[in-house]
């Protein structure tokens, strides 16, 4: 009934997202030590990521420091076409953090790799500071209760928003799933996730909760690749979202 908490391997308009057919040769692993990416060259997005939290012990600044050429593209595979902001060119679209800067604060190094555009799309403004940053901070906060795997990624399927392929060269994901692992105190296994559409219009974090099956079956078991997580595991859906514990820092 376990799954080991360590990191695994990469191998529109109102839709449900379907995950597209990948052309697996266009598809590499990104790896920046603390977090890897799953990366379309051809697309010029992170499909998926993933990465470990322990015990937050980190304390480099944020930099803020948008930048091109990461140093793990492989020669040949495409990247955005400019690291400047996304609202200025559509206003109430942020540059989203897939891999958010505040979780890679262990060196200034992993820092300024989250600011990577690799680690970069497009987000509406509302979603990236409220519902989605409250998924980070569950994240933060129960990292300090026991060792969080964390997994997500993007799913696009409406050409209509994507605004940002003549400035960028990147469609506007559609919608953006993330997966929590953990264990509670007597040891179970602990598992969370979300699927949110990239709109203005939300509901709470608790509507968006989804079972791992759900997920899977609506974005691909490829995608989410969880492989040593049993059924019964991926079969449960809290009712809501983990509360932050008292007391919890989110420095």
């Amino acid at each position: 009934m376990g799954v080991v908490l360590a990191l695994t391997g990469c191998g529109g308009s109102g839709a449900d997202p379907a995950a597209a057919p990948v052309e697996l040769a266009t598809v590499v692993t990104l790896d920046h030590g603390g977090f890897r990416l799953r990366y379309d060259c051809a697309a010029n997005t992170t499909l998926r990521f993933e990465y470990l939290l322990g015990t937050d012990t980190g304390q480099a600044a944020r930099t803020d420091l948008f930048t091109l050429n990461d140093p793990a593209l492989p020669a040949g595979c495409g990247q955005q076409l400019s690291a400047g902001s996304y609202w200025s060119v559509q206003p109430g679209w942020d540059r989203g953090h897939l891999v958010t800067a505040n979780h890679m604060d262990a060196t200034d190094e992993l820092m300024a790799a989250t600011f990577h555009m690799t680690n970069i799309v497009p987000q509406r403004s509302l979603l990236n500071q409220g519902i989605w940053q409250q998924t980070e901070e569950i994240a933060e906060c129960h990292r300090d209760l026991a060792p969080v795997q964390v997994v997500g990624g993007v799913v696009y399927d409406d050409v209509a928003n994507d605004h940002f392929v003549a400035s960028h060269g990147i469609r506007t994901p559609d919608w953006f799933w993330k997966v929590l692992v953990t264990t509670d105190a007597a040891g179970a296994v602990q598992v969370i996730a979300w699927l949110i559409p990239n709109r203005d219009d939300l509901a709470g974090l608790d509507a968006y909760l989804v079972s791992v099956a759900e997920l899977e079956a609506r974005v691909g078991a490829g995608q989410v690749d969880l492989p040593g997580m049993s059924a019964a595991v991926k079969s449960g859906r809290p009712a809501v979202s983990w509360p932050l514990p008292t007391g919890c820092g989110l420095g």
